[in-house]
């Protein structure tokens, strides 16, 4: 392609300093935008910013569940390149537990970072992108939310996602008038190593119930892979939306865990 649609804009990526947020970085700086990248580690941010050798590329430390905190994260993007023309949520935190024992903390912690931290990233990225004309906003929930093959006892983690997507809906109404393009982006499996996160006993049981559903599911994709798939959400004309896109594997799959999962693709 001669040249790219996102070229010259200005991107802003929250959860960016790892997984599927660092690839869609990766890929909108090979295309030429800018893009600021957003997370609470700094020294993950540093590493992140330094490996992309760019200077299109800034990191800024900031905790997506601050909403001031990220008032002045998007008040420094526009600081530093004038602008901003997008936004990718794609901030979120899973483990598995059963519902009715869920304590409290992760609750709270699950409705927080996959609910609550992106409805404010939308209402501090509006008035900027407004500013410019117009631009994206890419809300990335789970295909958990309609794939009940995707692993067991992720009830709350599925329920923000659906959250997210409602809201995603009724924000593109409101904001069509605007030339504010609102996407909800759907990946399946990803290997980004977020089972380290979960309780070992409560991730035993989910396994178990898991394979009651049936021996297989589609697979896992590659970070890179959704990360590339996100950021062409950015390559339609202006007025022209992706409004919804679930990217999911389609390779039937012994269920496992993903540290199996690895062990197996390293020794195939």
């Amino acid at each position: 392609m001669d040249r790219w649609q996102v070229q010259d804009q200005v991107i802003v990526i929250a959860g960016a300093s790892k997984g599927i947020g660092l690839a869609c970085a990766q890929t909108l700086l090979q295309r030429g935008a800018r893009v600021a990248l957003l997370a609470r580690d700094r020294g993950r941010l540093d590493e992140a910013v330094a490996g992309f050798k760019s200077e299109r590329a800034c990191g800024i430390a900031a905790d997506v569940c601050d909403k001031a905190a990220l008032e002045q994260a998007f008040a420094a993007v526009k600081a530093k390149w004038g602008r901003i023309d997008g936004l990718v949520n794609n901030v979120g935190f899973q483990f598995a537990r059963r519902l009715e024992v869920m304590p409290e903390p992760e609750v709270r912690k699950l409705l927080e970072l996959n609910f609550l931290g992106p409805v404010f990233a939308c209402q501090c990225v509006i008035p900027h992108l407004r500013a410019a004309g117009g631009g994206r906003i890419v809300n990335v929930s789970s295909a958990s939310v309609r794939n009940d093959n995707e692993f067991s006892h992720l009830g709350l983690y599925s329920s923000a996602k659906a959250a997210l997507e409602h809201f995603s809906r009724e924000l593109r109404h409101e904001l069509k008038a605007d030339r504010i393009m609102v996407t909800v982006f759907s990946p399946g499996a990803v290997a980004t190593g977020s089972v380290a996160n979960f309780d070992p006993a409560a991730l035993g049981e989910a396994m178990q119930d898991w394979l009651t559903k049936g021996p297989r599911f589609d697979g896992a994709a590659q970070p890179e892979t959704i990360g590339a798939a996100i950021a062409g959400c950015f390559e339609f004309p202006p007025g022209v939306a992706v409004e919804f896109m679930e990217v999911r594997p389609n390779i039937p799959t012994p269920k496992m865990l993903e540290s199996d999962w690895k062990q197996e693709q390293a020794g195939s």
